[in-house]
């Protein structure tokens, strides 16, 4: 199948502004955890840039509910693979960077599954994965996940520690200085630049500054 063809079936990827190249979002009211952060206060996800901005518009809105119906679908991890392959078949392999959930997170441990098989499938590129639900991938050991993915536990509270759990952290600074690598986009017009520490295993925790 040809890219219009994939994406009737599951849906566009994202092209976020900060990113190297595609993001993969669902939307953020349909995050188990965040869902419930984000009605306390303090919480990272009480301030949520996923339920703001053209994350409301109608067609974003259509993107991620066209996205999170065909995660059901038996052929989902191939068409995924497929249309990341020929998204990124043109772009500089300094581009060769993925994102899953600049919105929402994930929905169970059989969908992080899947997502694992996509990135086996897709070996060229480089994923990163954030992600609040810690009950699914506390259940994972750190050798099952593919080499080109890096899974982040990402914090609770803004100005919070990073979760102890988990080997690959992120965290919010507002107040306090930044633990571990600082992100530098808000030096950058919001981008990344060439900073790719989100993608890379030798960089074990990551901290943003409060948008």
């Amino acid at each position: 199948m040809n890219i219009k063809q994939l994406e009737k079936k599951i849906g566009r990827l994202s092209n976020p502004s900060k990113m190297p190249a595609y993001a993969w979002g669902i939307p953020a009211q349909r995050c188990k955890t965040g869902s419930i952060l984000a009605k306390q206060k303090g919480t990272i996800c009480n301030k949520c840039y996923a339920l703001k901005g053209h994350y409301v518009f109608k067609n974003t809105k259509l993107a991620h509910d066209i996205r999170i119906k065909a995660i059901n679908l038996p052929e989902w991890v191939d068409y995924m693979a497929e249309l990341l392959t020929l998204k990124y078949k043109k772009l500089a392999k300094s581009r060769l960077f993925h994102r899953w959930f600049d919105s929402g997170d994930l929905q169970s441990h059989e969908h992080l599954m899947k997502i694992f098989e996509v990135c086996r499938l897709t070996p060229h590129l480089r994923h990163w994965l954030a992600t609040r639900e810690y009950k699914i991938i506390s259940k994972i050991k750190y050798k099952d996940i593919p080499k080109n993915l890096v899974v982040r536990a990402s914090g609770i509270k803004i100005d919070g520690q990073p979760p102890k759990f988990w080997k690959w952290t992120s965290t919010v600074h507002k107040n306090k200085k930044p633990i571990g690598r600082e992100c530098p986009s808000y030096k950058q017009d919001g981008e990344c630049g060439s900073c790719r520490a989100c993608w890379s295993h030798k960089v074990k925790q990551v901290s943003y500054k409060e948008h």
